[in-house]
């Protein structure tokens, strides 16, 4: 019958044995214990692959130039909007509103917009003491690494009116949008639920409600807030004898260095999966190779020495 070499040294010294040996069974049982530990070791312990990672980016916002007032108080609502079917729809309720001024800017030389200020004057007819003013701010959401991004966000600005306000009123707001996702970005899928226009006029037959307009946008998969961090009320009385009131303003919206979480690529888990069991197979390596040499060199299995001229 062959014999067939199971083992050798460094020293040219070969051991062989038949096909049904206890050497063979002994040679078989190391090769499983070598290699199969350290995949079983690296998959249970979650180290062998990656089902989410994070990354951080600046993202590229631009104001739309899009923006709706909603001054709600016990006496009356106040409404003023970009879009004209919305003001034609709240014309009972329409005041007059310009946007004065709208300036991106890049306050670390980054080449990236760091900073949207929008400047908006509101006539009123009469004063909005104690009244809940609401502006919603519409931007364009883009991230560089992943492309399908592309979405129109929110930035909802809520302020509570002081009691005592003289006719020309100046408010300024300073918050930054962050960005909110309820699942990790996928670099391989249309999320279909983030395209088009917050307020789609071709899903309604009439203009929706405001409520039901933020909770369908607040429950999408990706999405933005805009978080106040400090809020400054000015009066200056008028000598003008007109009855209108000015309402002046003044939203500085900061964009921030974001953290996103994604799923990662096949080739990105598979190179981290192969450094995983590279790394945890040396060790059972080295340890499979010292019990083969003292099996062998001992004789514990029947095996034929033989040595190379």
């Amino acid at each position: 019958m062959v014999l067939y070499k199971v083992y050798s040294q460094e020293h040219r010294i070969r051991y062989l044995t038949y096909p049904c040996s206890s050497a063979i069974i002994f040679q078989t049982c190391c090769l499983f214990l070598t290699f199969l530990p350290p995949l079983f070791t690296g998959y249970f312990t979650s180290g062998f692959y990656y089902k989410e990672l994070t990354y951080s980016e600046q993202p590229n916002v631009t104001f739309l130039q899009k923006y709706d007032l909603i001054i709600d108080s016990l006496s009356a609502l106040r409404f003023c909007s970009s879009d004209s079917r919305l003001n034609n729809y709240f014309s009972s309720s329409l005041v007059p509103c310009t946007l004065t001024s709208f300036m991106p800017r890049d306050t670390n030389g980054d080449q990236v917009i760091d900073q949207e200020n929008v400047t908006l004057n509101v006539i009123l007819p009469n004063t909005i003491s104690s009244s809940v003013l609401n502006l919603w701010l519409l931007f364009q959401y883009k991230l560089n690494r992943f492309p399908l991004i592309n979405m129109e966000t929110l930035g909802l600005i809520q302020l509570n009116v002081p009691s005592s306000l003289s006719t020309n009123t100046t408010v300024t707001v300073y918050g930054q949008l962050n960005f909110h996702q309820r699942e990790p970005l996928l670099s391989y899928k249309n999320d279909s639920s983030i395209q088009g226009s917050i307020i789609d006029f071709g899903s309604y037959s009439i203009v929706p409600s405001f409520d039901v307009l933020l909770d369908n946008y607040t429950t999408r998969t990706y999405f933005t807030t805009f978080d106040q961090q400090y809020v400054q009320w000015t009066s200056i009385p008028s000598t003008d004898s007109s009855t209108q009131n000015l309402l002046t303003i003044k939203v500085a919206v900061n964009i921030p260095l974001q953290i996103f979480r994604y799923v990662p690529s096949f080739w990105t888990e598979f190179r981290w999966a192969w450094i995983q069991y590279f790394t945890g197979l040396l060790p059972f390596f080295y340890v499979a190779n010292k019990a083969k040499e003292f099996v062998f060199s001992n004789g514990i299995v029947r095996t034929v020495v033989g040595k190379s001229p």
